[in-house]
């Protein structure tokens, strides 16, 4: 039986959601991609969900429509976040022209950023969880290099709520391993650096080629950002049994820019 795995923010070529789909594919899985950017479904033959990830009943729609479909959930990958939010405005529109501080955000903004990656995870772990725990499976959250060293201030399309939500992503993985580590649930955290995404193409507009989202890219030690196929492939690895033994685990993946 073909295991069936839910990725949020999948939809969007050249992101790293999109790649996680293609390779849990490639794995023999039965993918369903949860999104609202709905101009990309059409790369994928499975099903796909128009989900808002932010939103608790949207979330619980696409996981009824998944069990539906296919009677089991064995692994979500939760790639939704951005920046900013995840609107289906913010998705089709480039990062804005700013740094957004903690000390200057207004509430609204506030909440949409921690909803757009903090909750969204939230959403999607609880509500896929009652069906993870009926057989086992594993659950890989997206974290950043911002939850490690924060945001700063001037780095142009990026914000601090958003290290903020990040940094929460470590600790809901770290509860998260805890709470379903009996019933055969495995819950790990990717943190990427920089990374060539769709994303950081557009902050490269904003910014200029040497600086991404969480500072100039010529910090990085090993002197280039990270691939999209890199990041995918850890990812994935988390997601099958050759990491059976790995839960509550934060995995790095940014050329020692941390480290640095």
């Amino acid at each position: 039986m073909k295991r069936v795995a839910i990725v949020t923010g999948a939809a969007k070529p050249e992101s790293i959601g999109f790649a996680v789909a293609r390779g849990l594919i490639e794995e023999g899985c039965e993918v369903v991609v949860a999104d609202l950017y709905t101009e990309g479904f059409s790369a994928f033959k499975g099903l796909c969900v128009k989900t808002d990830a932010s939103d608790q009943s949207s979330v619980e729609t696409m996981v009824k429509k998944t069990i539906e479909a296919h009677a089991r959930i064995d692994i979500l990958v939760n790639c939704v976040g951005g920046s900013w939010g995840i609107t289906e405005q913010d998705l089709r529109s480039p990062p804005r022209a700013t740094f957004l501080g903690l000390a200057n955000c207004e509430l609204s903004d506030w909440r949409t950023i921690l909803g757009a990656n903090l909750d969204s995870a939230f959403y999607c772990c609880r509500a896929a969880t009652p069906y993870l725990k009926k057989q086992g499976g594993a659950i890989v959250n997206i974290s950043s290099i911002a939850a490690r060293k924060g945001i700063p201030p001037g780095a142009l399309g990026s914000s601090g709520p958003y290290a903020v939500a990040k940094a929460g992503i470590m600790a809901l993985t770290r509860q998260l391993a805890l709470e379903l580590g009996g019933f055969g649930v495995r819950v790990n955290c990717v943190a990427p650096g920089v990374v060539a995404s769709g994303r950081l193409n557009q902050v490269f507009q904003l910014s200029g080629k040497d600086r991404g989202p969480e500072g100039p890219v010529s910090q990085i030690p090993m002197g280039r950002v990270g691939t999209v196929a890199e990041t995918a492939a850890l990812i994935v690895a988390l997601c099958t049994d050759d990491t059976a033994y790995m839960t509550g685990v934060m995995v790095d993946v940014n050329g020692a820019s941390y480290a640095a």
